[in-house]
């Protein structure tokens, strides 16, 4: 008859809860490690709004205007760029003064001051996702001065505000704005709490930047 074995294990409750403080050190070593404007950058999920019923919205018209003639005058410009035609490429001129020209024109303008945007403002200047020398900052902020959506400075601030607050009366583009919320960002007033919450967050990066807050001039 073989012989009985008993196996006796060692409760786990111990264990666990070694691992579990081991992790929750690790974790205060990684916060304590990420710089500042990382750890603004970190959502926030114990922030909520405060109940009632939110602000009316402000409409700033000084933008609605200028965005207006902005379009009316790209509206007014179209009749200049005559529809596209079958030419030999031979024949085509890249005159500045020729609607081939002028297309190209300002199709490299407009790819230019979108990386102002993408690449300086956000992935730059708010993420800190790499670093660059002076010559490409300069053209950045010149870029991003072209984009017409305020300094750096402050684009910066309110997108770590969005990325801390989301989708709360502190994020300026709360989708509950609707319209307003990534369209017509710029033709309203923020709420109140966006102002609030992006005046606390630290910015010391930011503002040892020197290129950054001379265009904030």
């Amino acid at each position: 008859m073989a012989a009985r074995t008993t196996t006796i294990t060692k409760p786990l409750s111990g264990e666990l809860k070694n691992e579990g403080e081991k992790l929750e050190k690790l974790l205060q070593q990684w916060e304590e490690d990420i710089r500042p404007e990382m750890r603004e950058d970190i959502h926030d999920p114990s922030y909520q709004d405060e109940e009632g019923p939110p602000p009316k919205l402000e409409y700033v018209w000084r933008n609605i205007i200028l965005m207006a003639l902005l379009h009316v005058g790209a509206l007014g410009g179209s009749p200049w760029f005559p529809p596209a035609r079958s030419t030999p490429a031979s024949s085509v001129s890249l005159s500045w003064t020729s609607a081939p020209g002028l297309s190209l024109f300002f199709n490299e303008v407009h790819s230019g001051t979108d990386l102002g945007m993408a690449a300086g403002a956000h992935l730059l200047w708010s993420h800190r996702t790499y670093k660059t020398r002076l010559p490409l900052q300069i053209f950045l902020i010149i870029a991003n001065t072209m984009v017409s959506q305020n300094d750096v400075y402050e684009w910066a601030r309110d997108h770590r505000t969005q990325h801390k607050f989301s989708e709360t009366h502190a994020d300026p583009h709360n989708s509950r704005r609707g319209f307003f919320s990534h369209v017509g960002w710029l033709l309203v007033r923020k709420h109140p709490a966006v102002k609030e919450k992006g005046g606390k967050l630290d910015m010391s990066d930011l503002k040892a930047e020197k290129l950054v807050m001379f265009q904030r001039r």
